[in-house]
């Protein structure tokens, strides 16, 4: 390739498309365009107004509260994490309407969770079929009768927060191996109410006309070659000495634009790999790739804000969690009939004086896709009563306003992030992150390259794991165009993903 500026064009600006044009910027590379499908930057990390406050609709755990974690790093430097609050105490109740003693249910769930985050390597296992396993095994080792129905209701609870997590809809799905590869950086943090600002600060110093919103990608035609003619203005003898430039990938937008690149960045969610990559591409992608995106299963998550004029729930509480005495850890999964059963946690907005009196309902999998269906009464009357049952009593209100957030049917994330079935290796990541290499055009290197957290077998599902592909792939331009100016954001992490 001739030693020219190249021109780079990031398609989606999400976490991973910003840290991408971010860290590209800082290596020097002044030619960097992000195209943006929605009207909105952020992608997966949102923000909505509700009540007297915005709240975070999409990412709101750091997972991973360390030096260790850039995003961490970056809220922590901004002073963001000063404003975090003390996440208040757990409080649990059973369908009996009775509060369970949340000493006796604290230590079933910590047990619980030593069981279900085991970390397999190659087991080929499923999940459910080890936390049934397992937890039986517990069971089995008590003697009275009531405390197993206790315990075993708690393991219960546990699987269906795992759901949550991950986004699935049946623990029997999950690989066992999915953590294998996966990087600890330490404790979740919940820092509701301040994720979304993480936006601003990569958007920091980013030139605004080089941030295209409402360009919704149709066709990515990549190892060809396609020209532009020099400018009609430039100089006569400069103009015929650079003669007509060419690039070997095309992108065109639906509103017929056509932009082209050197490089171009696919950033886009695995939920949009999976309903586009068979038309999006000319020439197709390498079988190897679409078996990964195939393979690989990308979540759901629904929350559920719900506002009251008062607090039902006692000041000093963080979360609340429902559950049922009939669970069973053997059966963790989601029914649609029965789809109150898996709107067992429910998240406090903290502090009151910011937010007011707000709820958090969260939903997994297949639930939450039903929620999205849903209107605000049907959800309003579903979970009032709900919440009554649970309480023991009749007096908690509706709430005044509601909103239920809808990740699957936006046409341009289609979910929230990306979670690995039984039997396939996390590994297959690594394929999904590999660059394309074209056969016409063996010179132009690094035409189409990928990152998003679906490609991090280290960190897939995290906002950190977004940031650092882009990393990632910033490194790697650098890499190939020798550039040896270190970027003032490196992170320890940089080197080990």
């Amino acid at each position: 390739m001739a030693l020219r500026n190249p021109c780079i064009v990031v398609i989606g600006a999400g976490v991973a498309g910003l840290s991408t044009a971010k860290k590209l910027k800082e290596y020097g590379f002044n030619d960097v365009t992000v195209l943006e499908a929605s009207d909105k930057v952020g992608g997966r990390v949102a923000s909505a107004t509700f009540g007297k406050a915005c709240v975070d609709t999409g990412a709101q755990y750091i997972h991973g509260a360390s030096e260790k974690n850039p995003v961490y790093c970056l809220l922590k430097k901004s002073g963001l994490l000063n404003q975090v609050p003390d996440m208040g105490t757990e409080a649990f109740y059973s369908n009996k309407g009775q509060k369970v003693d949340a000493n006796f249910a604290r230590r079933a769930y910590e047990a619980g969770e030593g069981i279900i985050q085991h970390r397999g390597s190659n087991t080929g296992k499923s999940l459910g079929e080890h936390y049934a396993e397992k937890t039986q095994g517990v069971i089995d080792s008590l003697q009275d009768k009531d405390q197993k129905t206790r315990m075993q209701s708690v393991f219960a609870l546990v699987g269906k927060d795992m759901l949550i997590d991950v986004g699935a809809s049946d623990l029997h799905r999950i690989s066992l191996d999915s953590w294998q590869y996966y990087i600890n950086m330490g404790d979740s943090l919940n820092v509701a109410g301040l994720m979304f600002q993480l936006v601003d600060i990569l958007l920091e110093d980013f030139p605004k006309d080089c941030l295209l919103l409402k360009r919704e990608v149709s066709k990515i035609k990549w190892d060809g070659t396609f020209s532009v003619a020099p400018s009609p203005t430039a100089h006569t003898e400069a103009a015929s000495d650079e003669k007509v430039r060419q690039y070997p990938v095309c992108i065109v937008c639906e509103n017929g634009e056509e932009i082209l690149a050197d490089h171009v960045i696919v950033t886009i969610s695995l939920g949009c790999l999976k309903a586009q990559a068979s038309s999006l591409f000319i020439p197709c992608l390498p079988c190897k790739k679409m078996e990964v995106i195939d393979k690989l299963c990308f979540g759901s998550i629904a929350k559920i804000f719900l506002e009251y004029e008062e607090a039902f729930w006692e000041n000093e509480v963080g979360t609340i969690s429902l559950i049922y005495e009939d669970d069973t850890p053997a059966s963790v999964s989601t029914n649609k009939m029965q789809w109150l059963k898996s709107l067992q946690f429910f998240s406090v907005l903290r502090p009151k004086e910011r937010f007011g009196n707000i709820l958090i309902g969260w939903c997994p999998g297949d639930i939450a896709d039903l929620i999205e269906t849903m209107t605000d009464d049907e959800l309003s009357t579903a979970i009032t009563d709900h919440l009554k049952m649970f309480f023991g009593h009749s007096n908690i209100p509706e709430p005044k306003s509601i909103l239920s957030t809808k990740w699957r049917s936006n046409k341009f994330v289609k979910g929230t992030y990306a979670f690995l079935p039984v039997g396939v290796d996390g590994q297959v990541m690594d394929t999904l992150a590999q660059p394309l290499v074209g056969c016409r055009c063996p010179g132009e290197d690094l035409q189409v390259l990928f990152a998003g957290e679906a490609t991090m077998k280290t960190l897939y599902g995290t906002v950190q794991g977004a940031l650092l592909s882009g990393h990632r792939e910033a490194d790697r331009l650098a890499a190939h165009y020798k550039k040896t100016a270190a970027p003032t954001s490196t992170t320890s992490l940089d080197k080990q993903v």
